[in-house]
């Protein structure tokens, strides 16, 4: 099968797949949150994710964080009694059930001031209910939380000849890379959700108690 074939699949499988969860989520009180962007000074930002609440009282105990193509992650911050940990583009937070914590990942950002760019996370609870902030479009019941970039959290920016990163989406209407950006997110999300599979945690989705 030819590379643009096998994109082409992977895409449409996450869609479906992206569909599929979308009429099976049940609505969240509050959402795993991209909630700070600080630049450090040398080239590298922390962002913080934060989450208020876990999976029918059952405390969180891992974060499962996405990057997105251009943006390299280089450390973690963690609260006390959790770990973190960077594989490639997955980063891991693990510890005792907290029910609202934040983390921070530290990351060296490649992208244009004004692009979206997206961090599905997978939330794992102690009684093995999850949820999978993995959305595109931050209206849903379980979007991924996202970042608007801008030059203070830019370790530079691509060249304004070059085509449009595969890894940044804008909001708005279609632009020049679009389509290249779509297909390119949808490929990470097919893979995201595979890992999730693969754990055993795609149908185990559970809803907060009222008040969370």
């Amino acid at each position: 099968m030819s590379t643009g074939r096998w994109s082409r699949a992977l895409a449409a499988a996450a869609l479906a797949t992206v569909a599929s969860l979308a009429l099976t989520a049940t609505p969240a009180a509050a959402h795993v949150e991209l909630t700070t962007a600080q630049p450090n000074g040398d080239g590298t930002a922390t962002l913080t994710f934060s989450f208020d609440h876990s999976c029918d009282g059952s405390p969180t105990t891992e974060l499962v964080v996405a990057v997105p193509d251009g943006v390299t992650a280089t450390g973690t911050v963690t609260p006390d009694g959790w770990s973190g940990a960077v594989a490639g583009d997955r980063v891991t937070f693990t510890g005792a059930g907290l029910t609202t914590a934040q983390v921070g990942v530290t990351a060296r950002i490649v992208a244009r001031a004004g692009d979206t760019l997206h961090f599905p996370v997978l939330q794992r609870c102690a009684d093995g209910g999850s949820y999978h902030w993995i959305d595109l479009t931050p209206d849903s019941e379980q979007p991924a939380p996202r970042l608007v970039a801008t030059t203070a959290v830019l370790a530079t920016q691509p060249d304004p000849t070059a085509a449009t990163p595969a890894t940044a989406s804008r909001d708005g209407g279609p632009g020049q890379g679009e389509g290249a950006t779509l297909g390119h997110a949808l490929v990470v999300l097919a893979g995201f959700v595979a890992v999730a599979a693969a754990g055993g945690t795609m149908l185990a989705r559970r809803r907060p108690r009222a008040g969370h």
